[in-house]
C-alpha cells in the first residue's frame, strides 16, 4: 500500500498526524511525501517519525516555480493543493496510489479502497456529500457524480498513457478556465464516467451538522477528513479531540499547540447549533436530522474512539 501526501510548511504537522495514523492502522503501508519549500526542522521532525516508526517514508520536492502560475481562487486553498497532479511525473515506476490530503486523519484499515477495481477507471474516490451545485453545473456533470478530491486511488499507468495531468495543468492554465473548485473540478471533468466510487466511510467529513451515511454504521468509518474551517490546530472542530490526541502521541510534536480559535468563529458556531435547534423546535425534519448528528459525534462517536480506539 502505497500512500502519497502533499503539503507546504503551513501544514506539516497535518502530515505527520496522517502518516502516524495510517500506520497505526495500515501498518504495510509506505509514504510518499510531496514537499514544498519545508523548513530543515520540518524535515528533521519527518526523518524522527520515520526512524522511530521504522516506516518507509520519501520526499519529493515540488518546486514553487512550477505550481506558480496556477490559479488559487478559494482562500482556504494553497497552490500545494495541485501537487496530486504531479504524481503521475514523479513516481515513474507507481501504478497505483492512494493520495490523500493531509488534513485527515485515518481511523481504520484501508485495503478496500486500495485493492479497489480500477479496470478501465482513471481513478477512485467517494462521492461528495454536500456538493455544491455550480461546481458540478460549470463542468456539465450531476452533483451525484461529483467526488471529492481528498482521497483518490490513482490508475497511474491510464493517467500517463492519456497525459492526464498534462490536460488538468493546459486546462487550468487557461484564460477562460471554467473549474470552479480548481484541480477538484479537473479531476471530476477529466474523470468522469472513469470513476470507481468508494464507500463513503473513506472521506467522512468531520461535520455535525448534516447527517453522512456512515453515522449509520460507524465502524465503516475510516478516514475524517477536516474539510472546512476550523481546522483541529486552529480551533473547535467536530472530531478535532481525535486528532488532537494523535499528535500528542507523536514526541517529534512536543511543544505543539492549536491556535486559539477566534470569537468570531466560536459564536458563528453557536448561532448555527441555536438555529438547528429552533428548527427542530417547528417542526423541521431536516433540523432534527442536524441535532441527530451532532449528538451522535459529539457524545458518542468521539469519546468512545478517544477511550477504544475505534468506533
Amino acid at each position: 500500500m502505497h500512500i502519497v501526501t502533499a503539503s507546504d510548511e503551513n501544514y506539516v504537522v497535518g502530515v505527520m498526524v496522517l502518516i502516524a495514523s495510517v500506520a497505526r492502522h495500515n501498518p504495510q503501508a509506505r509514504f510518499t511525501v510531496l514537499t514544498t519549500e519545508w523548513s530543515p526542522a520540518s524535515h528533521a521532525k519527518l526523518q524522527q517519525l520515520r526512524q522511530r516508526l521504522g516506516l518507509q517514508i520519501e520526499c519529493i520536492e515540488i518546486s514553487a516555480q512550477s505550481l506558480r502560475g496556477l490559479p488559487i481562487s478559494r482562500p482556504h486553498l494553497t497552490r500545494t493543493t495541485y501537487a496530486r497532479l504531479f504524481i503521475p511525473a514523479m513516481l515513474p515506476a507507481a501504478e497505483r496510489v492512494i493520495y490523500m490530503d493531509c488534513d485527515m486523519l485515518v481511523t481504520g484499515a484501508l485495503d478496500q479502497a486500495w485493492n479497489c477495481d480500477l479496470t478501465g477507471k482513471v481513478l477512485a474516490a467517494v462521492r461528495c456529500p454536500t456538493p455544491t451545485r455550480s461546481f458540478a453545473a460549470a463542468i456539465d456533470l450531476s452533483v451525484e457524480h461529483y467526488f471529492n478530491a481528498g482521497f483518490l486511488v490513482l490508475n497511474l499507468d491510464l493517467w500517463r498513457s492519456e497525459h492526464l495531468a498534462e490536460q488538468c495543468i493546459t486546462a487550468l492554465s487557461a484564460t477562460d478556465c471554467r473549474y470552479l473548485s480548481q484541480d477538484e473540478s479537473a479531476l471530476n471533468h477529466i474523470a468522469r464516467g472513469r470513476v470507481q466510487y468508494l464507500d463513503a466511510g473513506f472521506n467522512l467529513y468531520a461535520l455535525d451538522r448534516i447527517w453522512q451515511s456512515p453515522l449509520s454504521d460507524p465502524q465503516a468509518i475510516r478516514v475524517i477528513h477536516y474539510i472546512t474551517r476550523p481546522k483541529p490546530w486552529n480551533g473547535n472542530c467536530p472530531f478535532g479531540n481525535l486528532w488532537l490526541q494523535e499528535v500528542a502521541r507523536l514526541p517529534e510534536m512536543h511543544g505543539f499547540r492549536p491556535e486559539p480559535q477566534s470569537l468570531r468563529a466560536r459564536l458563528t458556531r453557536l448561532n448555527r447549533i441555536r438555529k438547528a435547534y429552533m428548527g427542530q423546535w417547528v417542526g423541521k425534519v431536516q433540523y432534527a436530522r442536524q441535532i441527530e448528528a451532532h449528538q451522535l459525534v459529539h457524545q458518542v462517536l468521539a469519546p468512545r474512539y478517544v477511550t477504544t480506539g475505534h468506533f
